[in-house]
């Protein structure tokens, strides 16, 4: 692996301009379809289940099914269990911060958008063998999403029982590309289509979800929440800058540091807006912060990944 990496200000910032000016665009589809009557409350829950239950473990089968390797091995599972102490990490900070308050709020600190905004950047700034450990990342995120983050939503111990755990489609294909890593299969044809074709939905569906969201959100009221602007500064810089110091002590790559770092400097992830919808919370201040926080990531992500490229 080299260890020398050139990134930039004027590489990364087109790369994050284009999925940001995207996911907007794709939520104004989802704002006409909502205003036009074309979609309402209903058919919104229904496709947010479709991406969190179709398309999203499709990404994950996707990311896996390929040739084993040891250094992969090594270097994807400290990219996975990193990913679950950073996560639980910055599920204690929002705790600390909210305690029994915000419970959407911590939902925003504690998971980002590592998909959308990640991969796109790993891709472009470290290189195409780079998006496995991003996506390994992704996939040690979702355990704890469809656990503790449902719970922190919903406030229903029965929402994560053992069965539903388990019987969980998102948490099935983490297990199932493990396997296939470990079995060195390759999806090809039929297989390979279908998974491409239904990871393919993941971020369309999500996008036009938040739309119809926003378009019953009073943006006046949440862009005058306090809450909101505290939150970003955890999820945006304080977790970002804490991560920075533990990886610059780490004897781990620069580019596996810098996809660690690309992953937890993401804004809020979809789902913050998401489950509150699922459990009839304020899924609308969860929309706006969602959006917001990927406006605002615009001016940090770039400050956050030329700290880590000084310090690593």
């Amino acid at each position: 692996m080299g260890e020398h990496i050139e990134m930039s200000i004027t590489q990364t910032m087109p790369i994050m301009i284009n999925q940001t000016v995207a996911m907007f665009l794709m939520m104004a589809v989802g704002i006409v379809l909502f205003k036009t009557k074309r979609l309402d409350n209903q058919g919104a829950a229904q496709m947010a289940n479709v991406a969190l239950y179709v398309a999203g473990p499709a990404i994950t089968i996707t990311a896996f099914a390929t040739t084993f390797d040891a250094e992969k091995l090594v270097a994807g599972g400290l990219c996975m269990l990193l990913t679950v102490l950073f996560t639980l990490g910055s599920a204690a900070i929002g705790w600390l911060v909210y305690r029994d308050r915000q419970r959407i709020s911590q939902m925003g600190i504690m998971i980002s958008n590592m998909g959308f905004m990640g991969i796109p950047l790993v891709q472009a700034v470290l290189g195409e063998e780079y998006v496995f450990y991003v996506s390994a990342c992704i996939a040690a995120q979702i355990p704890i999403t469809f656990t503790y983050g449902i719970w922190l939503i919903s406030q229903d111990k029965g929402e994560v029982s053992p069965k539903r755990i388990l019987s969980n489609p998102a948490i099935i294909a983490v297990f199932v590309g493990v396997a296939l890593f470990f079995a060195s299969i390759e999806l090809d044809g039929i297989a390979k289509a279908t998974a491409s074709g239904l990871s393919g939905l993941n971020t369309g569906l999500a996008m036009i979800v938040l739309g119809s969201y926003l378009a019953q959100a009073d943006l006046r009221s949440i862009l005058r929440n306090k809450n909101l602007y505290l939150t970003h500064s955890i999820r945006l810089v304080v977790v970002p800058l804490i991560i920075v110091a533990i990886l610059w002590v780490m004897p781990l790559s620069t580019p596996i540091k810098l996809t660690l770092l690309i992953a937890f400097a993401a804004p809020s992830g979809t789902v913050t807006a998401i489950f509150p919808q699922m459990f009839n919370r304020d899924y609308r201040f969860g929309a706006g912060l969602v959006s917001s926080s990927t406006l605002l990531s615009l001016l940090t992500m770039p400050i956050m990944l030329s700290i880590g490229l000084m310090v690593f």
